[in-house]
């Protein structure tokens, strides 16, 4: 398959890296908290991301997408407010 990226925005490909950068450094940081010992369990989906936020990106709004453990994409973007799920995580 060839990308070609010129029917794509200039908008639309930024929007997509943010997207897939910010579940990235969620990872990291939640990496370095299991390594700290502040939290007991992580289950990382580092470099899964593409798979998580191309899904959701690819669906409508009103569509349901159910998540398992490492598909932090799929929640960031779908906009979830990082202080609910870290709620969940971190009891």
């Amino acid at each position: 398959m060839f990308f070609d990226r010129k029917d794509k925005s200039y908008i639309f490909l930024l929007n997509t890296y943010s997207r897939l950068l910010y579940p990235r450094m969620v990872e990291e940081k939640m990496l370095l908290l299991l390594r700290q010992g502040k939290i007991t369990k992580w289950f990382s989906g580092i470099g899964q991301e593409a798979i998580a936020v191309g899904s959701t990106l690819a669906m409508n709004a009103s569509e349901y997408i159910l998540p398992m453990h490492r598909n932090l994409g799929v929640f960031t973007t779908r906009d979830i407010p990082l202080v609910q799920l870290m709620k969940q995580w971190l009891g």
